[in-house]
């Protein structure tokens, strides 16, 4: 219970991993978004502190503040778009540079005034990005004590009593905030990824479908080491099988024949590309085994008195031109596919001659 009292309602961590790529840019995103704001806001109160009085005594803080969140933007615009998973570790800096902006300023620079930056952040700041609560409580527990610890040390009177009050009521309030809009967030996430999933899934089959097949063939390249295969197959006699049996029955086919394409194949990389045609993917497999498993699924489909036509291609992921070992898989299997009815043709044929002998 006390673990889930700290996890997203209802959302599991394995829920999140599925849409951690969202998460990351979404934080990215506000990152970059958050820094270039900062940065043009501290730029602009430091050059007020030049002609104002009662802000030139935080003109230190304002440099600092400058120069970090500068370099926030620059990491965020640069190296940390290469290596996505620095994001994490730019947002818990962003995290610190601004609550220690916040700190400076309200406990350091201005010890007899009360704090207002540290405030309006502790409530600002866990609403922006989205993580784990015990993570963001943990953050802003620490920052709260350094800011409390740094109050009784410059502080007196009043003005210590309604900051230290202040900052736990606000840090309270911030996190109750964030927690509400980033679940609100991750589950927009999470509906949008079940309606991708669902425009991907063909129904009758429950494989992936030729909107699926369109969108992530290309980066199906990125995950072999040496060679992709393409298999290409194409049901053979299902027109006919509807006419003379009907389409419940044709139905029935296609899913017995797809359940043994997804079992010989990964389910992630196989496809239903059109009525009764079918793609699978296979990376990094030799000749050799991918011929055993084509014989031994070829094998299971027709013990249920199905029939298919197969083809396939292999490549080396150098220089793989996709589009080609897809078209060549393709060619292959409507060769199979005429040797498949030519064969059907000469055994009428012969079947007809014995009849009139």
């Amino acid at each position: 219970m006390l673990r889930k009292s700290f996890m997203y309602t209802k959302i599991e961590k394995s829920s999140l991993e599925r849409i951690k790529p969202k998460i990351i840019k979404a934080n990215l995103t506000m990152t970059t978004t958050l820094s270039t704001f900062a940065t043009i806001l501290i730029a602009a109160l430091l050059i007020l502190s030049f002609f104002s009085n009662g802000i030139n005594k935080n003109k230190i803080v304002y440099v600092a503040g400058l120069i970090l969140s500068l370099a926030i933007s620059v990491m965020s615009l640069t190296v940390v778009r290469k290596t996505l998973k620095l994001v994490k570790w730019l947002v818990y800096l962003s995290y610190a540079i601004y609550y220690m902006y916040g700190i400076l300023i309200g406990a350091i620079t201005d010890p007899h005034g009360k704090t207002v930056t540290f405030m309006v952040l502790l409530v600002f700041l866990p609403t922006l990005f989205i993580d784990w609560p015990i993570r963001v409580v943990s953050i802003s527990s620490i920052f709260v004590a350094i800011f409390i610890i740094l109050c009784y040390r410059n502080k007196t009177g009043e003005v210590l009593s309604v900051d230290v009050i202040d900052a736990i009521i606000f840090s309270i309030l911030g996190l109750a905030s964030g927690f509400v809009v980033n679940n609100m967030r991750i589950r927009g996430f999470m509906l949008e990824l079940q309606l991708q999933e669902i425009s991907r899934i063909d129904q009758l089959t429950q494989m992936r479908n030729r909107n699926a097949y369109e969108l992530e063939r290309e980066s199906i390249i990125d995950i072999c080491r040496q060679t992709l295969a393409v298999i290409y197959i194409d049901v053979n006699g299902l027109h006919e099988a509807n006419n003379e049996k009907g389409h419940e029955y044709g139905d029935k086919m296609l899913k017995n024949i797809a359940n043994e394409v997804k079992f010989a194949f990964s389910e992630e990389l196989t496809y239903r590309i059109g009525g009764d045609e079918f793609v699978a993917f296979v990376p990094d497999q030799d000749k050799e085994k991918l011929e055993s498993s084509l014989q031994e699924m070829i094998k299971k489909i027709e013990a249920k008195n199905y029939h298919i036509a197969v083809g396939f291609e292999i490549s080396k992921i150098k220089h793989i031109s996709l589009e080609n070992v897809i078209n060549e898989a393709e060619k292959n299997m409507l060769n199979n596919k005429s040797d498949f009815y030519k064969n059907i043709l000469n055994r009428k044929s012969r079947n007809s001659r014995i009849s009139t002998t």
